[in-house]
């Protein structure tokens, strides 16, 4: 068993000889010629020793198909190898990503490393971003592209006595309905680690001039039942703060480079 992993490990670059067997079909060179010096550099992870392990090898074989058919759609002229740097990270990352949603994106990071009019955008940093990141997060990444930023409003209940108030409800946006999220509860943390990552900036002193999605918020949490509900016995009034989340030109580099 240990020269098998010794020899292994020395055959490290006839990795996809391993996955695929038939190294002389197209799809495979193709695959071969982006990724070649990544799995030169793939000793650092012993990937050889861990596809001796069948689960591990199913899933890794999974990940690379699916990179391998959207390799496919970029001309053969437009192909280029992919830099150790942020290629040999991804393929750690896909050879035990279970999720498809998260593997989604490392694939597509993946090709646009591999393809010359998109390289720019693959930044080495997006691949520990993905990494912070959720199925969920995925699937708000995915309804940001194209889009600049997220409306939100905060509603506050005014005391009776003073001019205090008290939060009812923070960075309220329409999320929850237009993305299918399985814990819709945890949007706020899911916008919290778009801004700590640098994806989103929370212009929190500015509105739009637009009123439709704010009143669409509005409506949505429920403005008018809960002010006949809370005022005048509980609180004074409802206020209602308008703002946004604006899409950095970091992040909108980030939705690009990771988002088909």
């Amino acid at each position: 068993m240990a020269n098998e992993i010794v020899d292994l490990v020395k055959a490290t670059p006839n990795i996809l000889g391993q996955v695929y067997g038939d190294l002389a079909k197209p799809s495979v060179t193709a695959v071969g010629k982006a990724l070649g010096t990544v799995f030169e550099f793939s000793t650092s992870f012993l990937l050889p020793v861990k596809l001796l392990n069948e689960k591990f090898k199913l899933n890794f074989t999974k990940r690379l198909d699916e990179y391998k058919e959207k390799l496919e759609q970029i001309p053969d002229e437009k192909q280029c190898e992919v830099h150790p740097q942020i290629g040999t990270p991804i393929i750690e990352k896909l050879s035990y990503t279970t999720n498809d949603e998260i593997a989604d994106l490392f694939t597509t990071l993946l090709v646009n490393a591999s393809n010359i009019d998109m390289v720019n955008t693959a930044h080495p940093s997006f691949v520990s971003m993905i990494e912070r990141m959720s199925p969920d997060e995925a699937r708000i990444l995915k309804y940001l592209r194209g889009k600049t930023e997220i409306l939100y409003c905060t509603f506050n209940g005014n005391v009776l006595e003073g001019k205090g108030y008290q939060t009812l409800a923070s960075h309220v946006t329409l999320l929850p309905n237009e993305v299918d999220l399985e814990f819709p509860e945890n949007t706020n943390a899911y916008l919290a680690n778009f801004i700590s990552l640098g994806i989103l900036i929370d212009m929190s002193s500015i509105s739009k001039v637009d009123k439709t999605i704010y009143n669409k918020i509005r409506e949505k949490w429920g403005l008018k039942q809960k002010e006949s509900q809370l005022v005048p016995n509980i609180f004074k009034s409802i206020s209602v703060k308008e703002s946004f989340f604006e899409i950095t030109d970091f992040g909108k580099l980030f939705i690009s480079a990771c988002i088909k």
